[in-house]
């Protein structure tokens, strides 16, 4: 039996996901709310329960993605409605999504795709499977990363990728879904121990570098081995 919990805004699609989810496989659902800050679920070593989290005009849909990975440990994070576009699914793996479904697909793969989260496998197409791959080969740079990034940790990385991105305190707060302090302190400790002056020469250093950002995505514990025949996790 896998555990669900329902985050839609739309009441009658809402309930209508809780309607399906009883016909279509082995699936228990325990909550259904309308906003991602209304789950409250406590931590658990449950590795099946399953969030679906539908993000149809969600303004910062990773970022909200995020959020509930902090909060919601040992919940795979489903995120539905979500357009078929590469950089997009990407954006939400990076952010702790372990499944997704498009606009487009059906009730039916809206079952395989939660039995494939629940067990840490992904589901995608082989143009998706192959643009993950090439994501990966990028984020693990062809060149060595300077010694001075050695010394960060790893959340003043994933600082320095947003700084790169261009993403204000405020921004980055929000993605990371920590306190606006906390974020002005970890970059005032990135310029420290990188010796530079301001958040402009960070993401300008970090371009030059071509750094290993090292992305953690959840259903394979750090890199991702993708067969891009069938877009299954190796």
């Amino acid at each position: 039996m896998i555990e669900i919990v329902v985050v839609a805004p739309t009441r009658f699609y809402r309930e209508g996901l809780v309607l399906i989810l009883r016909h279509i496989g082995d699936f228990e659902v325990v909550d259904a709310v309308s906003r991602p800050e209304d789950v409250a679920l406590a931590p658990t070593e449950h590795p099946r329960g399953v969030v679906l989290f539908d993000v149809t005009g969600v303004p910062d849909g990773p970022g909200a993605v995020s959020c509930l990975a902090a909060h919601h440990p040992g919940w795979q994070i489903v995120v539905l409605g979500v357009p078929e576009d590469e950089a997009d699914i990407i954006a939400y793996a990076e952010m702790g999504a372990a499944g997704y479904l498009t606009r487009e697909q059906s009730i039916g793969e809206l079952g395989h795709t939660i039995d494939s989260a629940a067990t840490g496998e992904l589901r995608c197409s082989p143009r998706v499977a192959a643009a993950l791959s090439h994501r990966v080969a990028e984020l693990s740079a062809e060149l060595q990363p300077s010694g001075r990034f050695e010394v960060l940790s790893q959340r003043e990385v994933e600082i320095v990728q947003l700084l790169e991105q261009g993403l204000s305190n405020q921004e980055i707060s929000r993605r990371l879904c920590i306190a606006l302090a906390t974020a002005k302190n970890h970059v005032h400790n990135i310029l420290a121990k990188l010796d530079l002056r301001d958040r402009a020469d960070v993401a300008a250093w970090a371009r030059r570098q071509r750094l290993d950002h090292s992305v953690v995505l959840p259903w394979a514990g750090g890199r991702v081995p993708l067969n891009p025949v069938t877009g299954h996790v190796r």
